[in-house]
């Protein structure tokens, strides 16, 4: 399937992105079949040229932009079923984060990255959205580019990684076993073991997770370049905005979900309490995938508090 380049304001279609020019993450081939076809209505990732190689945006919707910012390891697939929803009002912006670096990893460069992308396809005030690391990302956006965010959103984000003690098990048991067994076994095999740990609501797997989620999960993980995610950690565990996060003067809305570890909900609510003009609002009885699994209601949430900000 051919993408489409962008050529000024113009698209073009264009072959398939070669591996060596992609700087950008991207999932592996055959995710589209692990998900719904209606899922992938309207879903057309255009080639973009970034310093060093290139990446892929996908671009929905015409009215006021709202750039979308995805989780570790950088897959815009985060929000697969978020952006058509939002597309019925606004202009959406969602591109893949970089996971190549000529040397070693910075945010910086991550900021540099959505500078050209916002410039290209959304360079006035926009709303911007992160979802946990995008969250970090949309932060430190927010702290260099004030004039170019009209509201901010970190839904399942942080300030800083939370390394408390109730964080050990989480972290260096639970999360290992369950990207072993996602990685090594058979699909169907784990499919079935993502299923058990949905069931009892552990690592980042929830009850609200359904089968295709679970599924394109699990493909992500089994395809996924062990380099990218060392690269991505790294710049996860050298976030800490903890003591910038006062001077965002903007608008800012913390989303949680109900069933998220006690962790991430104590870092929205550190979230909440650093940023002065922020919200933070529980999304009930979901968990950290909510962008795949319960997109409507992180829709809903975002919808109604931007039609509650002054114009």
């Amino acid at each position: 399937m051919p993408y489409r380049q962008v050529v000024g304001r113009e698209y073009r279609a264009v072959m398939p992105i070669p591996t060596p020019d992609r700087v950008g993450a991207a999932l592996a081939a055959g995710w589209r079949e692990c998900v719904p076809a209606g899922w992938l209505a309207g879903w057309h990732p255009v080639r973009f040229e970034l310093d060093g190689g290139d990446t892929e945006v996908v671009v929905a919707g015409e009215g006021p932009p709202v750039v979308l910012l995805p989780s570790l390891p950088g897959y815009k697939e985060t929000w697969l079923r978020v952006v058509p929803r939002l597309a019925r009002r606004h202009r959406v912006v969602c591109p893949d984060l970089r996971v190549r670096f000529e040397r070693a990893p910075r945010w910086d460069t991550l900021i540099a990255d959505l500078e050209r992308v916002t410039h290209a396809f959304a360079p006035g005030p926009a709303v911007v959205v992160g979802h946990s690391l995008g969250g970090a990302l949309a932060q430190r956006w927010a702290l260099a580019h004030p004039e170019r965010v009209r509201a901010l959103v970190l839904s399942s984000s942080f300030a800083r990684v939370d390394r408390g003690p109730d964080t050990v098990l989480e972290r260096w048991v639970e999360q290992p076993l369950v990207l072993v067994s996602q990685r090594m076994m058979p699909r169907r095999a784990a499919l079935a073991l993502a299923r058990a740990a949905a069931a009892r609501a552990a690592w980042v797997y929830t009850p609200d997770c359904g089968p295709e989620v679970l599924d394109l999960v699990r493909h992500g993980i089994a395809h996924l370049p062990l380099g990218a995610v060392h690269v991505m950690v790294r710049l996860a565990l050298a976030h800490d905005t903890r003591h910038e996060l006062a001077r965002i003067a903007k608008p800012a809305l913390v989303l949680v979900g109900g069933r998220e570890a006690a962790w991430m909900r104590r870092a929205a609510a550190e979230l909440g309490a650093r940023i002065p003009a922020a919200t933070v609002r529980p999304l009930g009885a979901i968990g950290h995938l909510h962008p795949l699994a319960a997109p409507e209601r992180l829709v809903e949430a975002l919808e109604e508090w931007l039609a509650a900000l002054p114009a």
